[in-house]
């Protein structure tokens, strides 16, 4: 089946609940394969998932063997697990679905890198959109209330700090989560998704103004969610001197890569459209102004997507601390019973095919307690868009 063009990911705190340590050093015969060692092909990037099911939620014997099916054949991390023995296990006479349940959700866990999870049909990120009450477009989701703005007082204290420690010529973004439901091309996902970006890219043009020389982009606080919203509302960003970015990005497989673009006011995967601004794109006053952006251990599935949208970018650095190291790819299989599988199959790696899956570095590590802002606003002053221009 073909990727899930939502690049659903959990987010760091669920994917850190959903798996144990045990489950990647010291799981029984039955889930680790002796020996086996399967290569990192890689990761995609991603989407915020809702809570974790009831624990007292669990698939069918039926579903359960077709969960182990399609995570045999596709799972990026399918060789860390011994599959026949499993399957003896789920299909001996005595089984109880209680028993074995546990076994296939550490298999699930294991191979995926404790990306992948089993969501029952009654889970809430499964409802549809406006059954669940997300606004529609005219009303931004709750997601962007973390985009540009922070939701809480403590946290808005230290943006202010931050803002003020770089000063009026720099320009600050901050990129919050962003989850929604439906398919790629559901009006309602299109809306919200679009009113996303859109406060992004209202944002950069409010802020575009004469003395802006610079700009940061914080995902320090990106847990997830879905990264083509966030693409979108920071094209102007990701934008070269020249003109678009006509790749800045990928998803990789052993075989072969998928490219993400940003051009003509759009997102794209390979040729197909996922997400169309339109003429209501903006473009920097200045295309190709340099950017720094700041990420850490926060930073996770589509924060990570983001952060390497801007790796390879001239003019463009990092500082801060390794991300989560969620930057892996789902896509969903619909399973008989209306339960969904999150399969992670796919690597994420940056415009030049550079990425492995796991925690991405900053280009300047800033020690926990040290001031990532000023850092950034060091390196942006002393770049030729802004010495050129210092007052």
């Amino acid at each position: 089946m073909s990727l899930d063009l939502r690049s659903v990911c959990c987010s760091r705190a669920a994917c850190s609940a959903m798996l144990r340590p045990t489950q990647l050093h010291g799981c029984s015969a039955m889930v680790m394969s002796r020996g086996s060692r399967s290569s990192l092909l890689g990761l995609l990037a991603g989407v915020l998932i809702a809570p974790m099911a009831n624990g007292q939620d669990m698939p069918t014997p039926a579903v359960q063997a077709r969960i182990v099916e399609v995570l045999e054949r596709e799972a990026l991390y399918r060789g860390k697990v011994d599959w026949q023995a499993l399957r003896t296990r789920l299909h001996a006479p005595d089984a109880d679905p209680a028993q074995t349940w546990p076994l296939l959700r550490d298999a699930i866990a294991v191979s995926s890198g404790g990306h992948g999870r089993w969501l029952p049909a009654t889970h809430p990120s499964l409802q549809p959109l406006l059954k669940r009450g997300t606004v529609a477009a005219t009303s931004p989701p709750s997601a962007t209330r973390q985009t540009d703005e922070a939701s809480a007082t403590p946290q808005r204290t230290d943006l202010q700090r931050d803002m003020e420690t770089v000063g009026r010529r720099i320009g600050w973004m901050t990129v919050g989560a962003f989850t929604t439901s439906g398919a790629g091309d559901n009006r309602a996902w299109q809306q919200a998704s679009l009113a996303f970006a859109g406060t992004l890219q209202n944002a950069i043009r409010g802020k575009d103004r004469a003395e802006r020389c610079g700009w940061v982009v914080d995902l320090r606080g990106n847990s997830g969610g879905n990264m083509w919203p966030m693409l979108l509302g920071l094209a102007p960003l990701l934008e070269e001197v020249d003109g678009d970015a006509p790749r800045i990005g990928a998803f990789a497989t052993a075989d072969a890569e998928r490219s993400w673009s940003s051009h003509d006011g759009a997102v794209w995967l390979e040729q197909k459209k996922l997400l169309d601004g339109g003429a209501a794109v903006y473009r920097l006053r200045q295309p190709g102004a340099p950017v720094a952006v700041l990420f850490g251990p926060r930073t996770a599935s589509s924060g990570e997507a983001t952060a390497l949208a801007f790796r390879g970018r001239a003019n463009a650095r990092s500082f801060g601390q390794p991300t989560a190291g969620f930057s892996t790819g789902n896509r969903t299989e619909r399973l008989p019973d209306g339960s969904t599988l999150l399969v992670t199959g796919n690597v994420m790696v940056d415009r030049n095919g550079q990425g492995d899956g796991g925690r991405i570095a900053p280009d300047v590590v800033v020690g926990e307690g040290e001031d990532a802002a000023a850092a950034a606003r060091d390196w942006l002053l002393a770049q030729p868009a802004c010495a050129a221009n210092a007052s």
